[in-house]
């Protein structure tokens, strides 16, 4: 496996922009670049580029575009898991309820119910 070198947040910025990604706000991008980096990035950009083995990026291709389809899929992922967790509560309570009620408030120390 071919090893590639390390980059400053300041060389991975100026790397994007030698693919064609264009920045609005450089100073806000090397804080996102620090902060969300370069490679929980990239999963975004991937569609953005004309060719993905040369990294081009497509013309008019904003790194701004790219933090917001970070943040709208951050979001998502918060409802869902909100909703999962609903999902699990009401689950698990049903479960502990209909066990509870069928063999007795110990029911979880009965490791034939859990087999």
């Amino acid at each position: 496996m071919e090893s590639k070198p390390a980059f400053s947040i300041e060389e991975q910025l100026e790397l994007l922009e030698t693919r064609g990604l264009l920045f609005r706000d450089k100073v806000q991008g090397l804080y996102l670049l620090k902060n969300i980096s370069y490679f929980r990035l990239k999963g975004y950009w991937w569609d953005m580029q004309l060719d993905p083995k040369v990294h081009q990026f497509k013309p008019e291709s904003y790194f701004e575009d790219v933090v917001a389809r970070y943040k709208f899929d951050r979001q998502l992922r918060i409802i869902l898991f909100d909703a999962v967790e609903y999902i699990e509560i009401a689950l698990r309570t049903k479960m502990i309820n209909y066990l509870s009620l069928a063999y007795n408030k110990l029911w979880y120390l009965n490791p034939d119910l859990l087999a």
